[in-house]
């Protein structure tokens, strides 16, 4: 309209139509392609023991309360019929060094975080390591990720009893053992994968203290296949399991700060391209925090999610109207005010 120009029509059902047409899977794509980059472009001060990390965690989301989001995401069993929201599972895999989704699947509550997080693994690149919860440290991922070529590194699950006095003792609280396969096949997992597990593998079990203000000390129990202890250290091991509660924070960025806890949307294939262009939308933020902190040499995870989006916003209309010249002055401007 400052430039004399008829204003854009209210009706917005041209961009509907256009919401409809753009392919699901062209979405999800470009997740992957931006978390994969920001990924690899990872500063080598940055990352841990020289090592790229991956970081897997799950939550949830809820929905416009439809019939067909009922039918492909039901509501809690817990909830009375008519009283709650359609539900999705999500499992998402973040990069340790930069915060960008690496790649994520979103699922109906009745399809565990294990099942989710096995489609998500196969796409690591190898080298990489994987770190997550006790829910994701079976001995069938732990053998699936070593066969991708990945590490992995994830709390000892509660069922399992560790024993220092056996196996190889490397220090106090720390040694490598000798898992078996288990006898029978693991709820999800196919009977044919499941038959091609080796009979055994040699893992290290590492204990540390967590001391908590106010609180009992915690003992963590950690199961990983960083086996030498000289390029590993035990200290190594603890600040990386610490670093786990990361994806919790990135998590809570896309949920509440990105308002993606409840999607609006009223089908189900709409929900899931919602829910990517949420992710895309946060990788683009991860990208900026990621070059102001290149330019900058600070930690791109030190960096506020929230100030970066405030001051992107403060700048879009800027750059949107300025010249070449003085949208590469702005754009400085935006990385220089994203690292402090």
């Amino acid at each position: 309209m400052a430039e004399g120009q008829t204003p854009p029509s209210t009706d917005t059902g041209g961009y509907c139509k256009a919401r409809k047409r753009l392919p699901e899977r062209l979405l999800l794509r470009f997740v992957k392609k931006t978390g994969q980059q920001s990924h690899a472009q990872s500063e080598p001060e940055f990352l841990w023991c020289g090592r790229r990390v991956a970081v897997f965690d799950g939550s949830s989301l809820t929905m416009a309360d439809t019939e067909k989001n009922q039918a492909k995401y039901p509501q809690p069993k817990s909830q009375a019929k008519g009283c709650g929201f359609p539900a999705g599972r999500i499992v998402l895999g973040f990069s340790l060094s930069t915060g960008a989704v690496l790649d994520a699947v979103i699922s109906s509550l009745s399809v565990g975080e294990v099942n989710l997080f096995r489609h998500l693994y196969p796409n690591l690149h190898a080298g990489d390591v994987a770190l997550g919860d006790r829910i994701f440290g079976s001995y069938a991922d732990i053998c699936g990720l070593r066969d991708c070529g990945v590490d992995s590194a994830f709390r000892m699950h509660g069922a399992r009893k560790t024993d220092f006095r056996k196996g190889k003792r490397l220090a106090r609280w720390d040694h490598i053992v000798e898992w078996k396969k288990p006898k029978q096949c693991p709820k999800g997992l196919c009977a044919k994968l499941f038959d091609q597990l080796p009979p055994r593998i040699l893992l290290r079990e590492v204990r540390f203290h967590i001391p908590i203000k106010g609180f009992r000390t915690e003992n963590v129990t950690l199961v990983t296949t960083l086996l030498d202890p000289k390029v590993y250290t035990r200290i190594d091991l603890a600040q990386l399991y610490r670093l786990r509660w990361q994806a919790e924070i990135d998590i809570k960025h896309l949920k509440t700060t990105m308002a993606m806890e409840h999607l609006p949307s009223k089908t189900p294939q709409m929900v899931r391209k919602d829910f990517y262009v949420h992710l895309l939308a946060y990788n683009l933020i991860r990208t900026v925090q990621l070059e102001a902190s290149r330019q900058h040499c600070v930690d791109p995870l030190s960096l506020s999610f929230c100030a970066t989006i405030q001051h992107f916003s403060t700048f879009t209309c800027l750059l949107a109207h300025a010249t070449e010249e003085q949208r590469a002055y702005e754009y400085t401007q935006l990385i220089f005010l994203v690292s402090t």
